[in-house]
């Protein structure tokens, strides 16, 4: 359990939905890219990567809502019909509040549950991300990829 500080917002998974991503989307999650952490952990959402996620099976990408606001935005690129590559961005003002937890979580439980294995590839320094997976149940590997990334590796059981 996550312990709450005075103002923050904890959402639960049951209280997180998905739709998928959108073009009207765009001006939002880009507004999001003002703020130095995430602009330094993830790619600018360009048209062209607008395109890449809305177009096909290569990858997918939704918008993580709360009481019907955007609070996180998940893709995944899919490596092949069972593996998927996931990269999550939690709305900035939420940051530090179990949004992200609570997102992931929800995900696995919802649409991740298409992929039998999620991965994560995640910087050293990402401590919060780290921390985020390990508490939805990714294992941590304890070596650095070839590229320097941190792999955050979910498998879902057979039985699921």
């Amino acid at each position: 359990m996550i312990a709450a500080r005075p103002g923050d917002l904890l959402y639960s998974p049951m209280q997180i939905t998905f739709r998928p991503f959108t073009r009207d989307d765009l001006p939002e999650f880009r507004a999001w890219f003002l703020d130095a952490e995430l602009s330094r952990r993830l790619s600018f959402p360009s048209d062209q990567w607008l395109a890449y996620v809305t177009a096909g099976d290569a990858a997918r990408c939704w918008m993580a809502l709360a009481a019907g606001q955007a609070v996180a935005e998940v893709q995944v690129d899919q490596e092949n019909s069972e593996r998927g590559y996931l990269d999550l961005a939690v709305r900035p003002d939420l940051r530090g509040r179990g949004v992200g937890t609570a997102v992931l979580s929800a995900f696995q439980s919802g649409p991740g549950k298409a992929y039998q294995v999620l991965e994560g590839r995640i910087t050293p320094d990402n401590v919060a991300s780290i921390a985020c997976c390990r508490r939805c149940g990714f294992t941590i590997l304890p070596e650095l990829d070839a590229e320097g990334f941190i792999q955050a590796i979910y498998r879902r059981s057979r039985d699921c």
